[in-house]
């Protein structure tokens, strides 16, 4: 801060105080806010091929339900030094629509012959030996950008309910798929790889967990 005279006589001060308006700016504009809605995809060519089963059931997959509390997002990535959010959100359909769908198409590549149930029908008599169904109690995709890399991780929890229509028992179990990797440059393709890996590590878990018997599901014991 200094002081000058004006004509008259009168102090002027300056220094300080007339570089104020442009730090304000600055801090406005380094707060940033929020970014753009990004659609995630799920890649099945990323996901580890299952064992293929040798006694295959008939398997009616019921569309799952989404208990989170926010049901439209499913992560986000947080550009250098937190300026800017961007949401991540299914690419086509719900979060539930997408799991329903990768849980269908897993289940056909170990060798299931598999039904998607629609929303609303019910399970036609003699069309299934099990039904599944699930609940999605997380799911969560996010790249965070530091300083010359970017941290990926993506998580999910699902609670996946079997029910063996031949004799009315149920197998019911909760798995968790995780997975973390951190690259140079960031690029979606390999958030949608890292989150297709932790959904077929959760039903890769589930496999395991069962056995096939008499046309049903049982627990491994």
């Amino acid at each position: 801060m200094s002081e000058s005279l004006a004509e008259g006589g009168t102090a002027v001060r300056h220094g300080v105080w007339s570089v104020a308006p442009a730090m304000l700016a600055l801090a406005v504009v380094g707060c940033g806010g929020p970014g753009q809605t990004v659609p995630l995809s799920v890649n099945m060519d990323a996901v580890p091929a299952p064992a293929k089963v040798t006694a295959p059931l008939r398997v009616a997959v019921v569309p799952f339900e989404d208990v989170r509390t926010d049901k439209s997002g499913i992560g986000r990535y947080q550009h250098y030094v937190e300026s800017t959010v961007d949401r991540l959100v299914p690419a086509s359909g719900s979060a539930a629509d997408q799991i329903t769908n990768f849980v269908v198409e897993y289940l056909k590549r170990a060798g299931f012959p598999v039904t998607r149930v629609q929303p609303g029908q019910t399970v036609a008599p003699g069309s299934a030996d099990v039904v599944l169904s699930g609940q999605i109690e997380s799911y969560w995709s996010e790249a965070v950008t530091r300083f010359a890399r970017t941290e990926l991780a993506a998580k999910n929890r699902l609670v996946l309910k079997a029910v063996n229509v031949g004799d009315g028992s149920t197998v019911r179990t909760t798995v968790v798929g995780e997975e973390t990797k951190t690259v140079v440059f960031f690029d979606l393709g390999d958030l949608e790889r890292l989150n297709s890996e932790a959904l077929g590590q959760t039903l890769a878990r589930f496999l395991a967990d069962v056995v096939v018997a008499d046309r049903t599901f049982k627990p491994k014991q």
